[in-house]
């Protein structure tokens, strides 16, 4: 069972908090990932519709990291397991954003159920992680049916505009080619749900981390609601993304995830300083934020979330969010989010 002073040994000197092996970096991959991001964003804000670049962009930038596992085929369609799952929680984000109650419910029901198709693999895993992070990023901006199906199939695009990327680019070249033996229709669908029902409850690891993916999301979005934080979906999204089934990853991620945001700030008000000049240099930074954030994705979380975070205050910037006004709210409701993501990696059954 785990204990409080797993959380101090992870504790790590500056040296090895940015330590980052070169084995691990993928800078080809990164560039043709940031390509899939930045197509949608700059078509967007070149053709007078910067809203509806960024939608786009955010449905595409999640998509990429579904593609970071698995080979050939299957990255192609993690890419699109996170596309649909992403547009159906932009659509249910948006509206549920006007109600405090339906949000958080809403906000569990979706980390819970990514926490159990989860159980079929760590790509899917990824993939489905990607679906609460739409549904709380659309909540941001609360509309009617019309809009919400608009966004929706916004960020459906974007995934799908990654996916032709990851698929003409032959990123699975990359990797070694998995062989993949192939179930008929209907094995195939007794697979499915006798995974899913085997984690329902609590007797399997993770039927438990579900629960547990659940309850704390509606925790930190009800925390955030309370305390009025302008963005309250940030804290939710970092718990959501932090919290694992081991309890020494969950460490690591939050106080990276923490450290990362707080720089990532800075740097994104950095990159922002010479959009007064106009949005093609706000461009530029982000394509090389994002580029970054993908090339370090699997060899440092710290400098990922560093990354990912400058590049997001870019996007908030082309949304109307100054990015001076972001920093303080979002390094609150990311600690507030690491935090409870760590108290709740200690709640586990006596038995483990």
């Amino acid at each position: 069972m785990s204990t409080y002073s797993d959380t101090f040994r992870e504790l790590r000197s500056p040296h090895r908090v940015a330590h980052t092996p070169r084995s691990a970096l993928a800078p080809a991959r990164g560039l043709v990932l940031a390509a899939g991001v930045m197509l949608p964003l700059a078509l967007g804000v070149g053709l007078g519709y910067p809203h509806y670049g960024v939608y786009a962009a955010l449905g595409a930038l999640p998509a990429g990291f579904a593609s970071m596992f698995g080979a050939g085929r299957k990255r192609s369609a993690a890419v699109a397991l996170a596309a649909v799952g992403m547009a159906a929680g932009a659509f249910v984000g948006v509206l549920a954003a006007g109600d405090r109650l339906l949000l958080v419910l809403v906000a569990a029901v979706f980390a819970y159920a990514a926490g159990i198709v989860g159980a079929f693999s760590d790509r899917v895993a990824v993939a489905a992680l990607q679906w609460p992070g739409a549904l709380l990023i659309a909540t941001s901006t609360p509309d009617g049916a019309r809009q919400a199906a608009i966004r929706a199939g916004l960020v459906l695009a974007g995934g799908l505009t990654q996916a032709a990327f990851v698929a003409a680019a032959h990123i699975s070249a990359l990797c070694p080619v998995e062989t993949d033996k192939r179930r008929p229709p209907r094995e195939f669908a007794r697979y499915l749900t006798g995974t899913i029902r085997m984690h329902l409850g609590l007797s399997t690891e993770h039927g438990q981390h579900a629960l547990r993916l659940a309850l704390t999301a509606a925790t930190a979005q009800t925390a955030a609601l309370l305390l009025g934080l302008p963005h309250p979906y940030w804290a939710t999204l970092t718990a959501v993304l932090v919290l694992k089934t081991d309890h020494v990853l969950t460490v690591r991620r939050s106080l990276d995830r923490i450290g990362g945001t707080a720089f990532g700030v800075l740097l994104g008000l950095l990159l922002a300083a010479p959009a007064r000049l106009g949005t093609v240099p706000l461009l530029l930074g982000a394509a090389a934020a994002v580029a970054l954030c993908y090339t370090v994705f699997a060899a440092n979380y710290f400098l990922y979330s560093m990354f990912l975070t400058g590049f997001v205050v870019l996007l908030l910037d082309l949304l109307g969010f100054s990015a001076s006004q972001t920093v303080g709210p979002r390094l609150l409701a990311t600690l507030l989010g690491g935090v409870l993501a760590l108290a709740a990696s200690h709640v586990r059954p006596a038995s483990r």
